[in-house]
């Protein structure tokens, strides 16, 4: 009997109507419970010729141990039986869908929204090892969602069963078990798992592959081979998650590198260990000061590695709390118990993206920086996977059969895994030829998730080269020359090493005596031995908008060439200038914002009268589509910065006018191509035209300052809320400072650099309490002032975008700032950097032309 056979016919008084998903050893169907007219899920076993008499005895037994599991966050079991060469289980028809078809379409989730989730699975997982039961299939595909959003484990198809409560780890054979086999999905299995002794933490492994997954949007090691994949959990160490995703804190990727340890003695005791170290990175306030995570009692001599400040996205040390210093240097009616900033505790890292020199690695716990990676594939060598419908439960793959030597606590051994492993393979091949499963070995699970692309018919290979991170590779094929109208060209890449001086990536415009542009240059300051370095310099240019990569080895901007406004690139050694897109005569691009993960620029182009129109870029191959139309009349949107890997904050204003922008909105760029401002529902409207906005580290929550001008001190008023707009709250009220920008410059949120500039409209005021100042946002109305605005002089942070290292140098510890001063008929700029701690900036350059900066790198 084939699976298509079933359908229509009746098992018990469950009748079945279609196929939503198949296994190795069973197929799920969509069902009807006859008698009590509700949709089921049918999960139908298929015995192995010669093998249905033993089969069924081991299915009663462990059927009876699942229906006895009762977790609000367990998939239950509501019947069970036999029929003919078959068995079955019903269970509930989960129409939510599974983790795995959210993760398809969303890619990455929000460090705070993966921890939610699985603070749902530890404690079912923790529920199922207090009762001897080991699932041994943790992945997202068997991860469900109810009608209500929350998570539910399900398919302990694989489980083990411990007999007894002597915990010796003696298993009952269960129905996946036949002989020697290897049991589980390999991209999720733990290496004892691969040598066919799972325990308890073997789930601990598998979960923590699956919150790897969520939060970078690939799992630690991928390959187009099974033995490959099985060899890097034997083998490699993975990637440390804050490579891929900068918005990882330091204490999440410890807690998720400690669950990944090769050693299962070096993982978390127990899922509720996992669940509380996850509880202390979700909550940092809980433990002021502590950079770490207080975990289960082997912490002590398994040391979690702690890392550098992180950009937004992360939660850090709380910058308060018992213990907290003063400052040395604190004025009158300042808040005295503000403390100095904290010092960044650096990890060992060699990839770009955490700016730190390579390190030995001391501590036993994670791997060294020089250890190898996993490579990551060409999006276009992805093997196509069919589509499941939401209770899937994704294949798990029995493989028969295995050995590979158990290796000694504390020691690699890595020729007799690979002998080890090598029996594996063999019996891999003959798997191939004596079971069913060999059409489905290969093919699916082994490659990363494909580049997005966001129009049909457009590719989804990677424009250029592959970057290797840590070496630097050469650069060929660049052009400047402008493509064709309303086409883009794929940005040609190769990563470049960068060094650990603190470096500040600025640019310069010279003008002639007429106003007309005369050089644009890319420049680089390094702040250890105050080397100017020009990476771009171009005649007839002027460079309207720049800013530096996340990984920090590229400077995108736009600049007006001999007329025409372009989107140009070039690596921070220089090399590779080039041209993405042209806008058509008369058009300027304007506001563009680079996506944190690299792939995606969404710019305005303005025409000189009219409203703008907002493009999504795909720099990754070249994809270029309209992502907002212009609208007939009234505000039009323009990027200020990318909220997460698919949301974008946006302003609206009203074009060719003096009006001051007065809406957030959150774009999607899920909901695809042409969508209409009238759709887009604003989050935050001012009634001051002077105000400002940044977002948190965790793209959660906005702080809004807002500001009246007055020609005695000035006022404002500094609110926090959801990002949603709800929950609107007051963090500082001013009676004496006019804020008129802020950046949020710590992962706890605990601090904002804001600029207070008493002026406005048609005023001026007094001046005496302008400045750069560090804003507590506590609700103490706690300031403390790093430098006094000049006379006759404005100050101004990075008003080209506004991730961390826009304003703060890699490390956290060094800040830039922009001084502009009216000396008559003429203009001054200053471009000076200055410690987060304190003291006086110190200027770097001063010019008459026109300066900005771009941001930090390290050189």
């Amino acid at each position: 009997m084939v699976p298509e056979d079933l359908i229509g016919q009746t098992l018990g008084h469950y009748k079945i109507k279609r196929q939503i998903g198949y296994g190795g050893m069973a197929t799920v169907f969509l069902g009807e419970d006859i008698h009590l007219g509700r949709e089921i899920a049918l999960k139908v076993f298929w015995p192995r010729p010669g093998e249905t008499q033993d089969f069924f005895r081991r299915f009663t037994r462990e059927a009876r141990v699942l229906a006895m599991l009762d977790h609000p966050n367990i998939l239950p079991v509501y019947d069970y039986g036999e029929q003919g060469e078959v068995a079955f289980l019903i269970t509930p028809y989960m129409a939510g869908g599974s983790l795995k078809e959210m993760l398809q379409k969303r890619k990455v989730l929000p460090p705070s929204e993966a921890i939610q989730l699985m603070r749902q699975v530890l404690p079912a997982l923790q529920y199922a090892h207090d009762r001897n039961l080991i699932h041994r299939d943790i992945k997202p595909g068997n991860l469900l969602f109810k009608g209500d959003g929350s998570l539910v484990v399900a398919d302990f198809g694989l489980v083990k069963v411990l007999e007894g409560d002597d915990r010796e780890g003696v298993p009952l054979q269960t129905i996946s078990e036949t002989g020697q086999t290897l049991a589980g999905t390999p991209e999720y299995m733990s290496p004892e798992q691969i040598n066919g002794h799972a325990v308890p933490a073997s789930d601990i492994y598998s979960l923590a592959v699956v919150l790897y997954e969520m939060v970078t949007g690939t799992r630690p090691f991928f390959a187009n081979n099974l033995l490959s994949i099985l060899l890097k959990h034997a083998n490699e160490a993975p990637r440390p998650p804050r490579e891929l995703n900068p918005y990882i804190s330091p204490q999440l990727e410890s807690a998720i590198l400690r669950a990944l340890q090769k050693d299962p003695d070096k993982r978390f005791a127990r899922p509720s260990d996992f669940q509380q170290a996850l509880q202390q990175v979700s909550n940092p306030a809980s433990n002021p000061g502590n950079t770490g995570l207080a975990l289960s009692a082997n912490a002590a001599s398994n040391p979690a590695p702690t890392g550098g400040q992180a950009p937004k996205g992360a939660y850090g040390p709380t910058l308060n709390g018992p213990g907290a210093p003063t400052l040395a240097n604190s004025q009158p009616g300042i808040d005295n118990a503000w403390p100095p900033a904290p010092t960044p505790i650096q990890r060992p890292i060699s990839q770009p993206g955490t700016y730190l020199a390579p390190q030995p690695q001391a501590q036993p716990v994670f791997p060294p920086a020089n250890q190898p990676l996993s490579q990551t594939m060409q999006a276009g060598q992805q093997a196509a996977q069919p589509m499941q419908s939401p209770q899937s439960w994704t294949p798990a793959r029995t493989i028969a059969p295995p050995f590979v030597p158990q290796q000694p606590k504390g020691s690699r051994v890595p020729l007799a895994a690979l002998l080890g492993l090598c029996v594996l393979l063999v019996g891999i091949i003959a798997a191939l030829f004596i079971t069913p499963l060999g059409s489905m070995l290969f093919g699916q699970h082994f490659s990363p998730p494909p580049t997005p692309s966001f129009a049909a018919g457009t590719s989804t290979g990677r424009g250029g080269h592959t970057s290797t991170p840590g070496i630097t590779q050469s650069l060929t094929g660049t052009s400047t020359t402008c493509p064709a109208n309303n086409t883009a060209r794929p940005a040609i890449t190769a990563s470049l090493a960068l060094g650990n001086d603190p470096t500040i990536a600025y640019i310069v415009d010279e003008n002639d005596a007429s106003g007309n542009p005369t050089y644009g240059t890319v420049k680089l300051f390094d702040t250890v031995n105050a080397q100017k370095t020009e990476l771009a310099k171009t005649s007839q240019t002027r460079i309207t908008e720049a800013q530096v990569s996340n990984d920090g080895q590229w400077v995108l901007f736009s600049a007006l060439v001999a007329g025409r406004s372009e989107l140009r690139l070039v690596r921070l050694d220089g090399e590779g200038l080039q041209t993405l897109l042209c806008a058509p005569s008369g058009l300027s691009i304007r506001y563009s914002q680079w996506s944190f993960d690299q792939r995606y620029v969404i710019f305005d182009e303005f025409p000189q009268n009219g409203e703008p129109t907002v493009y999504l870029l795909n720099i990754q191959n070249g994809a270029l589509q309209v992502e907002v139309t212009p609208p007939a009349s009234g505000g039009a949107l323009i990027a200020r910065t990318w909220l997460d890997y698919n949301r974008v904050l946006m302003v609206g204003l009203l074009p060719n006018s003096d009006a001051s922008p007065s809406n957030i909105y959150i774009l999607d760029i899920g909901n695809g191509a042409n969508q209409r401002t009238a759709n887009i529902t604003p989050v935050f409207h001012s009634t001051q035209p002077c105000w400002d906005f940044d977002s948190s580290y965790d793209g959660q929550t906005l702080f809004i300052a807002q500001c009246t001008p007055d020609a005695l001190t000035g006022s404002s008023i500094i609110n926090k809320q959801a990002v949603t707009g709800s929950g609107t709250a007051t963090v500082l009220n001013s009676a004496t400072r006019a804020f008129s920008a802020l950046r949020v410059i710590d992962a706890t949120n605990t601090s904002l650099l804001a600029i207070a500039a008493n002026t406005g409209t048609g005023n001026i005021g007094n001046q005496q309490n302008d400045g750069l100042y560090v804003v507590k946002t506590d609700g103490s109305n706690g300031i403390r002032l790093l430098t006094h605005t000049p006379v006759n002089a404005t100050l101004g942070l990075n008003t080209f975008s506004q991730y961390f290292w826009s304003n703060l140098s890699r490390d956290n510890k060094m800040y830039t700032l922009a001084t502009t001063k009216i000396n008559g008929s003429s203009s001054e700029y200053i471009l000076s950097f200055g410690q987060i701690s304190g003291g006086a900036p110190s200027a770097f350059v001063d010019y008459t032309q026109y300066m900005a900066v771009a941001g930090w790198t390290t050189t």
